[in-house]
């Protein structure tokens, strides 16, 4: 799946020009109401294991889906972050950071 981290915040299309199969999060109104965007990540997590997610650059909800995604046992997940260079999302694999901690 290909999933933006924020609805509304940049125009994201994948690096072939197809649109995104969905986002993380609509409309944010506190930014820095973690506890809420623990748990809406948490609920998107909860239905896939394996997700390529671009992110739009609000640093509260992408510590709160990271959280989120190892909290819930994620296996798989790349994080995509725009190249103004290339004008092309990068690929991080954040994979291994999302090792269950009782397996580590």
């Amino acid at each position: 799946m290909h999933i933006g981290l924020c609805e509304g915040r940049h125009e994201i299309k994948q690096n072939n020009g197809e649109a995104l199969d969905g986002f993380i999060f609509g409309t944010v109104e506190n930014p820095m109401d973690f506890l809420n965007h623990f748990a809406v990540a948490s609920a998107f997590f909860s239905k896939i294991k394996e997700c390529t997610l671009y992110v739009t650059g609000l640093t509260t909800l992408l510590t709160s889906t990271l959280l989120a995604a190892e909290n819930t046992g994620v296996e798989s997940l790349i994080l995509m972050h725009f190249d103004r260079e290339s004008g092309n999302y990068l690929p991080q694999d954040v994979s291994p950071l999302l090792l269950n901690r009782e397996k580590a």
